[in-house]
């Protein structure tokens, strides 16, 4: 757990001021004075590709966007991010953002609680636990159910998704909330395959995120350093906020 107090984070300087200013600008709920901004990534299934969304979401709102970012490991088992923001440190390759290890079913209340002073907080809620998913959920502005274009994940979609917002239809904020479903891992060498998964999330109604992440082992070569090059993760951001 980091003792990092918020107003001691500077704003990262990766990019120019004004280029991270007009990249502030494009954001409709910073315009509009909210505060903050919370997303739970999710998807009761391991090995799709949560935290590393996890900690490239952070990256993406801090760089790009200069803002000053608190990333949740609320995964009860492998706390793969917190170990990403460690190792990086440790090795001089500081991730510009604040991190803190909350794994337990009250992860939402200590976001609600314990978070002022951060323009944007990303919970990985991991995937193993449907409570600390829901209570996440509960609490966040945005929902990114995180799966990658197989049959035998996307069957996962339904129950998990569902039961999530359940928690945020009980907390009477479910209209208050953004949820899409993204694929990450995603081989271009199965177009068709890739199509015809699209064409089933749609068809069950979930919104389907435009913007995906391929399977580029440059990704998994990122792993325990500060990413210098976004990728598609900043295409996905930005789609993110269109779609808010």
């Amino acid at each position: 757990m980091t003792t990092t107090s918020p107003e001691s984070i500077p704003r990262s300087e990766a990019l120019a001021a004004d280029l991270q200013a007009a990249a502030r600008d494009t954001l409709k709920w910073l315009k509009s004075g909210k505060k903050k901004k919370v997303i739970a990534v999710g998807g009761l299934k391991g090995g799709v590709g949560k935290s590393t969304m996890s900690v490239y979401l952070a990256l993406v709102y801090a760089v790009a966007y200069g803002l000053r970012v608190l990333l949740v490991d609320a995964d009860p088992l492998s706390q793969t991010a917190y170990d990403w923001h460690r190792i990086a440190k440790k090795k001089g390759d500081p991730l510009p953002f604040d991190i803190e290890t909350w794994p337990h079913a009250r992860v939402g209340q200590r976001v609600m609680e314990d978070t002022d002073g951060y323009d944007v907080v990303v919970i990985d809620c991991g995937g193993e636990s449907s409570d600390i998913f829901g209570s996440a959920v509960s609490v966040c502005d945005h929902v990114l159910f995180v799966t990658s274009p197989r049959k035998a994940e996307m069957r996962r979609i339904a129950g998990s998704l569902d039961g999530a917002l359940a928690a945020a239809r009980a907390a009477g904020r479910l209209h208050e909330i953004a949820a899409n479903v993204v694929f990450t891992r995603v081989k271009n060498a199965r177009a068709s395959h890739n199509d015809a998964a699209r064409g089933k999330v749609r068809e069950a109604g979930y919104d389907l995120l435009m913007a995906e992440i391929p399977d580029l082992v440059d990704y998994e070569d990122a792993m325990e350093t500060c990413p210098k090059d976004l990728g598609h993760y900043r295409a996905l951001v930005e789609t993110l906020e269109m779609a808010a």
